[in-house]
C-alpha cells in the first residue's frame, strides 16, 4: 500500500504528497528487530524503553517509513507520520494496512481473569477437529491455518494482532479466537476490530498494579463488548451477572438457569461427563479434560461457537479429541506412583479452583502438595491472599519463586508468607520455603509418596524465569521430569519415557 493512501483520513500529521507518499508499505511493527524493506516502524514511548532509540536500527534494516507519537529528527527522504493518539492511531493504521481481516472471519474475543487461554484454544481445536480452519491470537500461541508460533503477550500489540488475523483469513480459516486482556483494551491493541462474539469468563483480583481497583479493572473488561455483535457472560460470576443485568448478553452457567448450561456434571480422574443444554437442544457430552473449571471452559467455547453461527452437532463430535491448552492442568506422567499436574494458576481465585480440583482428584489417603510463588513487580496485595488460598487446601506447601522480575525473591516470599498461618509456617512437614524454583521442584518430587498429588502452580506453559529483565530457560515440566529421572522409582515404573 502506498504511504499516502495508507495515511488518508487517519489521525496523523505529516506531508504525504510527492515522492515520500509513493513509498510502498506492506507490514507494520513496533519492534525494530522485525523491520526491513517494506516495513514501517512505529516508535512509541514505553514504560521502560523509548522506541525512538531504535529508529536508527530500523532504518539500517531497510524500513520504508517511520511513525511516532511525537516529531523526530530523521534523515531527509524518510517518510514520516506523527500519530495523533499513540497506540490507538497505530491500531487503526494496522487494521487498514492488513485490509480489515476481522471482517473476513468469525472473530471470537474472550476476556476475563481466568480461562481465556483454554477457552480460545478449545474454540480453535473444536473447529479444526470438525473440519474448519480457525486462527488464534492467544497468550501461548499465535496461529493461522497450520502455522503456529509462540506468543509473547496475552494480547499482542495491534500490528501483530491484525497481521495474524490477516494470515488466518489468507490461510482460509473461517474463524479466529482471540484472548483480549484488560491491558490491551485500555491500550487499544484490538481497537477497531469487529468481533462476531465477545465472551466474559470471570473477574477476580489481578493486575491491580495497573488498574488500581476492581471497579476500574471491570470497566476495562467491559470495553470489549462495545466492539461485539453478540455477547456472552458467565452467570455464575458476580461481575458476569452485572453484565447480564444490563441486557444484550446471553448467559452460560454450571450452577443455575442460563441460555447455555451444564447439567448432571460428573468429574473423574480420567475425564468429565455432562449434559449440555442450549437454546437449540440438549446433548450428552464426554470430555477428556479434567476438572470443573475445564467444564466451564468447554461450555464457554461451545456457547461462543454456537453464538457465532456454527452448528453444535459436528463440534460435539469433536470433543473427544480435544487436549486443552498447554500448561493448564497438564499431567506429567513418567510412570511414577503419584500424580503431578502443571497449571498456570497465579491468582487467588485460580488457586482456589486448582486446589478444589486437586482435592477431587486426590487418591484416598494421599497428600495434596502445592508448589507456588508470587510474581515480582506486580500487585503486591494479592501475594498473601494467594498464599492463604494454598494454605487452606494443601497438606504440604512448597513456597518458592515465580517470575521475580525486578524484585529480589526473599521480600516476595515474605509478602506471601504473611498469608499463611504461623502454625503451618512452623511445621517443617507442611511448609517448605525454597527460593530457587528448580530446587523446590526437586524437593517436592522427592517428598511425594504413592497416592500423593503434586500441583505446580503459576508457570504453566512458560519456558522461562524472568529475573531482572532476563528470561532464563526454565519449565516446571522439565524440572519435574529431571527430578523423576534421577529419583529411584520402584518397578514397573523405572525406565519409562515421560509423556
Amino acid at each position: 500500500m502506498k504511504f499516502s493512501e495508507w495515511m488518508q483520513d487517519q489521525d496523523v500529521a505529516g506531508s504525504f504528497t510527492g515522492p515520500l507518499g509513493e513509498a510502498e508499505v506492506r507490514d507494520l511493527t513496533c519492534d525494530s528487530r522485525e523491520a526491513g524493506p517494506g516495513w514501517a516502524f512505529v516508535a512509541l514511548r514505553g514504560e521502560r524503553k523509548d522506541g525512538a532509540e531504535y529508529v536508527p536500527a530500523a532504518l539500517a534494516a531497510g524500513a520504508s517509513a517511520i511513525l511516532a507519537d511525537r516529531d523526530l529528527d530523521l534523515p531527509a527522504g524518510v517518510p514520516f507520520a506523527r500519530l495523533g493518539d499513540g497506540r490507538r492511531s497505530m491500531a487503526r493504521l494496522s487494521r487498514r494496512l492488513y485490509r480489515e481481516p476481522d471482517l473476513e472471519l468469525a472473530l471470537i474475543g474472550v476476556t476475563g481473569t481466568n480461562g481465556k487461554t483454554t477457552t480460545t484454544t478449545l474454540v480453535r481445536q473444536l473447529l479444526r477437529l470438525s473440519g474448519r480452519g480457525c486462527g488464534l491470537v492467544g497468550g501461548v500461541v499465535l496461529a493461522a491455518g497450520d502455522r503456529e508460533q509462540p506468543a509473547q503477550l496475552t494480547t499482542p500489540e495491534s500490528p501483530v494482532f491484525y497481521r495474524w488475523l490477516r494470515a488466518a483469513a489468507d490461510a482460509g480459516d473461517v474463524a479466529a479466537a482471540a484472548e483480549v486482556s484488560s491491558h490491551s483494551l485500555v491500550l487499544g491493541r484490538a481497537l477497531g476490530a469487529r468481533f462476531r462474539v465477545g465472551l466474559f469468563t470471570n473477574l477476580t483480583q489481578d493486575h491491580l498494579d495497573f488498574h488500581h481497583d476492581m471497579e476500574t479493572y471491570f470497566q476495562a473488561k467491559r470495553l470489549l463488548f462495545e466492539q461485539c455483535e453478540r455477547r456472552l457472560a458467565n452467570a455464575d460470576d458476580p461481575y458476569g451477572r452485572r453484565l447480564l443485568e444490563g441486557g444484550g448478553f446471553r448467559s452460560y452457567s454450571l450452577e443455575g438457569p442460563a441460555d447455555y448450561r451444564i447439567a448432571e456434571l460428573e468429574l473423574s480422574p480420567t475425564g468429565t461427563r455432562f449434559r449440555l443444554e442450549t437454546p437449540a437442544g440438549a446433548w450428552p457430552v464426554r470430555s477428556p479434560l479434567l476438572g470443573r473449571f475445564n467444564a466451564y471452559n468447554l461450555l464457554a467455547a461451545l456457547a461462543a461457537l454456537a453464538e457465532a453461527g456454527f452448528p453444535l452437532e459436528p463440534l460435539l463430535a469433536a470433543v473427544p479429541g480435544i487436549t486443552g491448552a498447554p500448561g493448564r492442568l497438564d499431567r506429567v506422567d513418567c510412570g511414577q506412583p503419584f500424580g503431578v499436574l502443571v497449571d498456570y494458576a497465579h491468582t487467588p481465585d485460580a488457586l482456589d479452583k486448582l486446589l478444589a480440583e486437586g482435592q477431587r482428584l486426590l487418591a484416598p489417603g494421599g497428600r495434596l502438595h502445592v508448589l507456588f510463588g508470587c510474581g515480582g513487580s506486580r500487585d503486591r496485595s494479592k501475594r498473601p491472599v494467594m498464599a492463604a488460598a494454598v494454605a487452606a487446601g494443601a497438606h504440604v506447601i512448597w513456597h518458592t519463586s515465580d517470575n521475580t522480575r525486578w524484585e529480589e525473591p526473599e521480600p516476595i516470599l515474605d509478602d506471601g508468607a504473611a498469608g499463611i498461618p504461623e502454625a503451618i509456617r512452623n511445621d517443617p512437614a507442611r511448609y517448605h520455603r525454597i527460593a530457587d524454583r528448580a530446587l523446590a521442584v526437586a524437593a517436592a518430587v522427592a517428598d511425594c509418596r504413592p497416592g500423593d498429588l503434586l500441583l505446580l502452580a503459576g508457570k504453566g506453559h512458560e519456558p522461562y524465569q524472568d529475573v531482572m529483565g532476563v528470561k532464563h530457560p526454565y519449565s516446571d515440566r522439565a524440572a519435574v521430569e529431571a527430578a523423576l529421572q534421577s529419583r529411584p522409582i520402584p518397578r514397573p515404573w523405572a525406565g519409562e519415557v515421560c509423556r
